[in-house]
C-alpha cells in the first residue's frame, strides 16, 4: 500500500525548512493571506454541501515519506495529514510543528491541497512558515502490471510566513508521481519534478531538480514500512545536491485515523545531517 509524504524544501506538501532571511515583502504577505483565508471559507462550504461521489474506504496519506502517493482523495472527502519534524544540520537544532495538509476530493480524479509549513524555530529564532495551493490529477487509476498508477501534482507557494522564515515570494513547484504494485503487499513509488525558491542574491527564482525513489509494504492490516532514497540538485549552483535516505512506519488507530514515525539521514550535498518526525492524519466523517 502507498504510504506517501512531500518533501522539505517544495512547495506541495508541510514540513519545509526555514529559507535564510530575505527581502521583506509585506504586501505580498497581506495578499497571500487573504488568498489562503479565502480558500479556507470555500473548503467549508464545499464539505458542507452533500456530495454524491462514493467515498474510498482505505486511508492512503501522502506522508511519512517524502515520495507523493499518485492516489487522489474520492470527491466530496476531506483529508488533513499534520506532523512534527526535528533535524540537526552541523551541530544545529531545529524544527517545525505542525506541518499541515488539508487534501479535499473535488471528483474527476481531482484534489484540491491547501498546505501550512507550521511554526518553526531553530538558531534563528521561531516563527511561522509559508502556505501552498495546489492541485493533484490523477490520470492513470490503478497500476496493472509495467503500467504504472500515475498522477501530476502543481502547486504554489505563498509568502504568508515571517520574515526570516519565509522565501518572501511566490514560488511553484510540479511533480509526476508514479506508482507500481508489484504484489499485494509490495509497492514501490516514485517522483521527477521541479520546485522554484525566490532568491535574495538574484532578481528571479533558483530551480531545483526533485527525485525520489520509495519502497513500502504492509506488514499486517494496520501496519505499513517504508525505506526510501531521495534528492534534489539545485541547477543554478555547482555540486549544490543533496541526497538522503529514510525508513519508517504507519500505524491505522482507526480505519480512517494513522500514526506514523519515521527517521532517517543526509547522504551526501546540502541536506540534514539525521532527522526524526511523526505525524497523524486523519480523513473527516461524512
Amino acid at each position: 500500500m502507498p504510504i506517501m509524504l512531500t518533501r522539505r524544501r517544495r512547495s506541495l506538501g508541510r514540513e519545509s525548512p526555514s529559507p535564510v532571511s530575505r527581502c521583506p515583502a509585506p504586501t505580498s504577505r497581506s495578499s497571500a493571506r487573504r488568498v489562503v483565508a479565502v480558500v479556507l471559507l470555500l473548503l467549508m462550504v464545499h464539505v458542507g454541501r452533500d456530495v454524491a461521489n462514493a467515498q474510498s474506504p482505505e486511508l492512503v496519506t501522502d506522508r511519512p515519506d517524502q515520495t507523493e502517493s499518485a492516489t487522489v482523495v474520492s470527491g466530496g472527502a476531506v483529508q488533513v495529514e499534520m506532523g512534527y519534524l526535528f533535524a540537526r544540520d552541523g551541530g544545529v537544532d531545529r524544527y517545525e510543528v505542525p506541518g499541515t495538509l488539508v487534501r479535499v476530493g473535488l471528483g474527476g480524479r481531482t484534489e484540491l491541497r491547501v498546505g501550512h509549513a507550521g511554526v518553526a524555530g531553530g538558531a534563528e529564532g521561531r516563527g511561522a512558515g509559508d502556505s501552498m495551493l495546489g492541485a493533484k490529477i490523477n490520470l492513470i487509476g490503478h497500476a496493472d502490471g509495467w503500467r504504472p498508477e500515475l498522477a501530476i501534482l502543481g502547486g504554489i507557494s505563498l509568502p504568508t510566513g515571517d520574515h526570516e522564515f519565509s522565501s518572501n515570494g511566490v514560488d511553484p513547484s510540479f511533480l509526476l508521481s508514479l506508482a507500481y504494485e508489484l504484489s499485494p503487499g509490495l509497492s514501490l513509488g516514485a517522483n521527477v519534478g521541479s520546485a522554484w525558491e525566490s532568491s535574495s542574491e538574484e532578481s528571479g527564482q533558483e530551480a531545483t531538480l526533485l527525485y525520489s525513489l520509495v519502497l513500502g509494504g504492509g506488514v499486517t492490516d494496520r501496519l505499513g514500512v517504508f525505506l526510501e532514497l531521495f534528492g534534489d540538485w539545485l541547477t543554478t549552483a555547482a555540486n549544490a545536491t543533496g541526497v538522503s535516505v529514510d525508513g519508517g512506519f504507519t500505524f491505522l488507530l482507526a480505519d480512517l485515523v494513522q500514526f506514523d514515525l519515521y527517521v532517517g539521514r543526509g547522504l551526501r550535498g546540502i541536506n540534514d545531517d539525521a532527522f526524526i518526525g511523526t505525524g497523524l492524519s486523519f480523513r473527516l466523517p461524512r
